[in-house]
């Protein structure tokens, strides 16, 4: 049957050729959006390293003479003014809804600011994200702790102790990181490495971070301008939390220079986040044109098909009068239609490999996923190629049955009587 399809194919090679250019084209194009769909995903499913469910963000803002004393050189009044910032953390931890509590800097999941470092790791330079934390961090957040020992507020003032992420597919040089003990910096200085906790990502379509997480003293003069202060509340408190917090801690944090200015979920931070890196715009992209080419495909399928059902009218009645039964009628034009598919998946396979290895959608702004040093291999080629046809040949088939469905109720009698 496929020798026979395939000839029919040859004779109506013209109308054929306008139907394969827009396989080809849809292909291409639907290719590439498995491709980034399947890649997200597949992050997305990746444990994240974080929970931010019942987590709260604290904005606590500076007065205008606070900010006039941070800007002088004032150490007594800035003294004063980093008293008042571990009072309202104490206030804050009292406060009876409250879990945990922590402050950092650059560390927050779905934070926009980043800190690097560069170490040295058996002579290789590595640069690891760098973020400042209390102790209390890795509770608020559920950063769980896989190796050695964490920092507390006892070991911090001795030295400067250290935790790294875990992530054993990025090595520093040739030391895998559970087995570090110091972290080397290029002035010859060497940090203790305490523990190791579990890898994270920043957010949840992106890559595991190497981090380098160093502890905050309660002497850290630069909380007075810059500081996160995050929140684990209790599940039973997490209803209307923002609302009744606000209400019932606004005077209480109005210390010296600092008020309460705002109480953010980590949910409504993801949903910014979201927005500033581009992904959510990129899956409406994607979504969108992945619409756009279904409804193309399928009305340029059943189009062009409906044409030829039309102009081989006398063709198929005469095949019915020799015997072909309408299934096989049927069966021939889908049989066609998937043929078809077929040549134009393997043109557009080419194409869409070759476009890949050039980097080619990178240099025009299409939404492509972030692999960082991962290769694409022959493997996620089978992928992108299995999904995109098994999708357009589902779409193929839906769009043709019903002119095929028409061709095998043709009545021979009127057919040959037309011929």
């Amino acid at each position: 049957m496929i020798k026979h399809i395939s000839k029919i194919i040859w004779t109506e090679r013209k109308i054929n050729a306008w139907i394969l250019l827009e396989l080809i084209l849809v292909f291409c194009i639907l290719w590439f959006c498995t491709d980034y769909l399947y890649f997200t995903t597949k992050r997305y499913l990746e444990p994240k390293g974080f929970d931010i469910e019942h987590t709260y963000r604290i904005g606590i803002s500076m007065k205008e003479e606070g900010q006039a004393i941070s800007a002088s050189n004032d150490s007594i009044k800035k003294q004063e003014m980093l008293n008042d910032i571990w009072t309202i953390y104490d206030r804050i931890k009292r406060y009876p809804a409250t879990e945990y509590i922590s402050y950092s800097q650059s560390a927050h999941p779905y934070s926009g600011s980043w800190s690097s470092n560069s170490i040295m790791c058996d002579s290789v330079q590595v640069y690891t994200q760098y973020k400042r934390v209390t102790p209390e961090f890795f509770d608020v957040f559920k950063i769980k702790r896989i190796a050695g020992t964490s920092f507390d507020w006892n070991n911090i003032t001795s030295g400067n102790p250290v935790m790294i992420s875990s992530d054993n597919t990025n090595m520093f040089g040739k030391t895998p990181v559970e087995k570090m003990e110091y972290i080397y910096y290029d002035d010859g200085n060497k940090d203790k490495v305490l523990g190791v906790v579990n890898k994270t990502k920043r957010s949840d379509y992106e890559y595991y971070n190497t981090i380098m997480y160093t502890p905050i003293t309660k002497q850290r003069t630069s909380l007075i301008d810059y500081r996160e202060l995050c929140i684990r509340v209790k599940p039973a408190a997490d209803k209307n939390f923002e609302e009744q917090f606000s209400k019932d801690m606004r005077d209480q944090l109005e210390i010296g220079h600092y008020y309460l200015s705002s109480v953010t979920a980590l949910e409504k931070d993801k949903e910014t986040y979201m927005q500033w890196t581009g992904y959510a715009n990129n899956f409406k992209s994607v979504y969108s044109i992945t619409a756009f080419l279904i409804i193309n495909i399928f009305l340029g399928v059943i189009g062009s098909f409906w044409f030829r059902v039309q102009s081989r009218h006398n063709e198929i009645g005469l095949r019915i009068a020799l015997g072909s039964s309408k299934a096989n009628v049927k069966k021939m034009f889908i049989g066609e239609s998937i043929l078809l598919l077929f040549i134009a998946s393997l043109v557009a396979s080419i194409i869409c490999i070759n476009i890949s290895a050039a980097d080619l959608l990178k240099n025009i702004n299409v939404p492509i996923p972030d692999r960082r040093e991962e290769v694409v291999n022959i493997g996620q080629y089978f992928i992108n190629y299995g999904i995109t046809f098994i999708f357009l040949a589902i779409i193929t088939i839906v769009a043709v049955w019903y002119p095929a469905w028409r061709a095998s109720k043709i009545q021979p009698a009127i057919a040959l009587k037309d011929e």
